[in-house]
């Protein structure tokens, strides 16, 4: 099993409601060997492109306890960085 986490952030940091689940999990083979298959957890922070100017923090692993761990370090790095973008260099795509 892979776990996935998601999370959408405003640019003051206040977190946004979607319609896709908090986490969720997906089977996966035993050949596949991409990053999120062969470590414990990985995740990541990005600005999206547009107007809105939110914050995603994403995370996938192969365990839970680990990804949920990333989950909140992820969530707070977004938090820091819908608040403070050119902390993170994004104003560059303002």
């Amino acid at each position: 099993m892979v776990f996935h986490a998601r999370a959408l952030f405003l640019p003051g940091g206040e977190r946004a409601a979607t319609d896709l689940p908090e986490q969720w999990s997906l089977p996966a083979w035993d050949f596949e060997t991409d990053r999120y298959t062969d470590r414990a957890s990985a995740w990541r922070t990005a600005r999206r492109p547009g107007m809105g100017q939110e914050v995603e923090a994403q995370v996938r692993g192969r365990d839970t306890v680990a990804v949920e761990a990333a989950f909140a370090e992820s969530c707070a790095q977004a938090v820091d960085r819908a608040q403070n973008p050119g902390k993170y260099g994004d104003t560059d795509e303002w």
